[in-house]
């Protein structure tokens, strides 16, 4: 992966997509997770502040790095655990039926057919 990816568009898209009127959205869309969460494109955490307290642990998967580093107040600030599992979207390392819900937000654009 080169700097853009791993770099600069992280960074980009954390500005964008944090900008208000994706909160609603966000909400609704978190609104019924329970147990165990997987998230492809977890990026920068902006889907952290919406887990409902019925979430016991996510299991998160992004290919940039720097998206860590911008999610660490988010994640630090909640009480659900946050697991960093992979880096690719297209191999994921759970077992079937091991997780209750699978969140992904604005990323399938970001996916190579």
């Amino acid at each position: 992966m080169g700097i853009y990816q791993d770099q600069i568009l992280p960074r980009v898209t954390d500005a964008v997509l944090s900008r208000r009127e994706f909160t609603p959205i966000r909400a609704r869309v978190s609104a019924g997770l329970h147990g165990e969460v997987l998230e492809i494109g977890f990026g920068s955490g902006l889907n952290v502040p919406h887990y409902p307290s019925a979430v016991t642990r996510v299991r998160a998967v992004d290919p940039a790095t720097a998206g860590r580093k911008l999610a660490a107040k988010r994640v630090a600030a909640s009480p659900i655990p946050v697991e960093y599992i992979g880096l690719d979207g297209q191999v994921l390392p759970v077992d079937s039926a091991s997780v209750d819900h699978v969140l992904t937000t604005w990323t399938l654009c970001t996916i190579k057919p």
